[in-house]
């Protein structure tokens, strides 16, 4: 009876600890890896949510930079972390989907991640040179449908998310576009301006100083709903692309066996973020569409954005490298 009693008080004693420290995290800074480079727009977007959330757990969100191989590096040193919720990380379309699709393999699958909520998308825009012939989206398809392989489209580089989106309107819209891949949105952006291409996919934010200015035409943004940012300007959808939906997102995770309730204090966090004025209002200035939602509702978007993709690559018989 003296050793039950014993392990019952023991076995009490253990769930109590293990209750008071999951209601004292966070006792210490969190780091968020972003791996990509400082300056860039997922970069600057971790730092205005790490700063936020850093408020609302009362310990700072500190942000490395941990840049190369498409996103892998700072990813696998996400997964390879101990999952204590001292480490997270952003996970893009690029590392979270597409690099699992296409290789090089980054060391770690989804399954070593748990996903906590959307940390918010870079939007994507169809956007044409102010003398190109097109206005809207419905009259470039028209065109394409009428000169099949004929017009150039240029995308800031193969196998990113502008390349695959580009390749995903082509299928949707029963088109055939000429791709030109440029490094960057920075590159394509003068020559777009310049007249040396008509049409172009890029991020809302790269393109938006320059349709303000009347030097750019924005044919239609690629997410589900309308910018904030370009409230004007309709979707794929609207212009008659049934189930279009596509962006740059970017999703804030830690490593698989995180604490359940240190996911839910993360989450938490997250969402209390994008109540914020001042942070919508800033992600709106940027072309960038607020995140949050729950930890299940990102698994599930995880799971039919590898659908989608996997699909979108194998249709075009693309040989990503």
């Amino acid at each position: 009876m003296r050793n039950l009693l014993t392990l019952v008080l023991a076995s009490t004693l253990s769930l109590v600890a293990g209750g008071a420290q999951a209601q004292a995290y966070p006792e210490r800074p969190i780091s968020l890896i972003i791996p990509f480079a400082a300056g860039g727009s997922t970069d600057i977007a971790g730092r205005l949510v790490a700063e936020k959330m850093g408020q609302s757990l009362g310990q700072p969100v500190v942000v490395q930079n941990r840049a190369g191989a498409a996103g892998g590096i700072g990813m696998n040193a996400v997964a390879k972390a101990a999952p204590d919720g001292y480490t997270v990380g952003l996970s893009g379309v690029g590392t979270t989907v597409l690099l699992h699709i296409t290789g090089p393999k980054p060391g770690f699958t989804t399954k070593d991640l748990v996903f906590i909520g959307n940390a918010g998308n870079v939007e994507l825009l169809f956007v044409a040179g102010a003398k190109a012939p097109y206005k809207d989206l419905r009259q470039l398809i028209a065109a394409a449908k009428a000169q099949p392989g004929k017009i150039p489209f240029a995308h800031g580089g193969t196998g990113s998310p502008a390349h695959l989106t580009m390749e995903y309107l082509e299928s949707s819209a029963g088109i055939d576009l000429t791709p030109v891949a440029y490094k960057g949105d920075g590159a394509l952006i003068p020559d777009l301006l310049g007249g040396t291409i008509d049409v172009a996919i890029v991020a809302a934010a790269s393109a938006i100083p320059h349709i303000k200015a009347g030097k750019l035409t924005p044919l239609a943004i690629a997410s589900a709903r309308r910018s904030p940012a370009l409230p004007d300007v309709p979707t794929v959808q609207e212009q008659g692309v049934p189930g279009f939906e596509s962006s740059a997102f970017n999703l804030l995770a830690a490593p698989a066996g995180t604490p359940e309730s240190v996911v839910s204090k993360l989450n938490a966090a997250l969402n209390d973020a994008f109540k914020s004025k001042e942070l919508r209002e800033r992600f709106t200035e940027m072309g960038l569409a607020a995140g949050g939602g729950t930890p299940k509702e990102t698994a599930e978007f995880v799971e039919r954005e590898t659908a989608k993709w996997r699909k979108v690559i194998q249709d075009a018989k693309l040989a990503i490298e």
